[in-house]
């Protein structure tokens, strides 16, 4: 196992200000013995709450379900810096708490894209596979550049002002009126909901590049995965409708950015992205046979639910010794 230290250079605009003024006001209401890892999964679970309610009211999400949807989203990353703060000032810090909290993340990122195309009635599957491809591919590259670094960068725009935005968004649709003008096709037979996503997708993918620029040793698989998750969502969006094309693509990338992240708290080792499934879904396209496409999405998301499942019971059985159930004071 690597020697663990976490290490951060965090660009953030409003993080400083979000800690003083909302988490470590909060942190002093988190009982000492509670640990960060369990705040973590707390936290976690208001992402998937939101996701069900999205899910149920789909499409008519009414105003109150958004305002509901925009708290989740709130408290989430609220929990997703109380945990930092709570494994820093119980001595706590470790490489299991990094692995749960980041690949939790690596998850809802896909999730809180998703959410916002639901409640925006974004239905085009390009701009549902583009945000969601340069979204990940953002995301992937972040931790590629910690395998290679040691570092965590975090940009001027990163995950907290994503998020935080996200929330906002939310609950602005919330407002009738508000909705509609946004709804209205504006530009190029685009909404303004349609031009705020395309937008982070293009912010997202300077991103990608931006850190893939500063990455040294940047071997063939950063490209390799780019590549194939660029042909799962094109070839998934002829096959599938947008729920499958969203499901698929996040558990492709978070596979991949679960081995970056074994390589990098675990054994040193730079791991490949899989070609099982951009192999799998370019057969279902150029040899359409019923008896594989009525099946092909259960068999793909099995397929990646067992490699994610793997993969999690190695890291974990590795880094089990840093769990605790209750901190215990100096």
């Amino acid at each position: 196992m690597r020697p663990y230290q976490y290490r951060s250079n965090d660009k953030s605009l409003l993080t400083p200000s979000f800690k003083q003024w909302i988490v470590a006001p909060l942190i002093r209401f988190v009982p000492w013995g509670i640990p960060a890892n369990i705040i973590t999964f707390i936290s976690n679970g208001f992402v998937y709450l939101a996701l069900y309610l999205t899910l149920s009211s789909t499409p008519a999400i009414s105003p109150f379900i958004r305002l509901c949807i925009a708290g989740c989203l709130l408290c989430y990353l609220i929990g997703d810096h109380l945990d930092g703060m709570q494994a820093k000032r119980t001595g706590t810090g470790s490489a299991l708490g990094e692995f749960c909290d980041h690949y939790l993340d690596a998850f809802n990122n896909g999730i809180i894209v998703f959410i916002m195309l639901c409640v925006f009635q974004i239905s085009n599957p390009y701009i549902i596979c583009f945000t969601m491809v340069a979204s990940y591919l953002a995301h992937m590259s972040v931790f590629y550049e910690q395998l290679k670094t040691g570092w965590l960068t975090f940009e001027k725009i990163g995950s907290l002002e994503g998020v935080l935005f996200a929330a906002i968004a939310v609950a602005i649709s919330s407002i009738s009126l508000l909705d509609n003008y946004l709804s209205t096709k504006i530009f190029f037979d685009f909404t303004s909901y349609e031009l705020f996503m395309l937008t982070s997708a293009v912010g997202a993918s300077f991103t990608f590049f931006n850190t893939y620029n500063r990455t040294p040793d940047v071997k063939y698989g950063f490209w390799l995965f780019a590549l194939l998750l660029i042909v799962t969502a094109f070839f998934g969006l002829r096959e599938f409708h947008h729920l499958k094309i969203f499901a698929i693509l996040t558990l492709y990338a978070s596979l991949y950015i679960g081995r970056i992240m074994m390589g990098h708290l675990v054994d040193g080792v730079e791991q490949n992205t899989d070609f099982v499934v951009p192999i799998a879904l370019a057969i279902l396209f150029f040899f359409d046979q019923p008896i594989f496409t009525n099946h092909a999405f259960t068999l793909i998301f099995f397929y990646l639910i067992l490699c994610i499942t793997y993969l999690i019971v190695k890291v974990l059985s590795t880094l089990k010794v840093y769990w605790v159930w209750k901190n215990k004071r100096n």
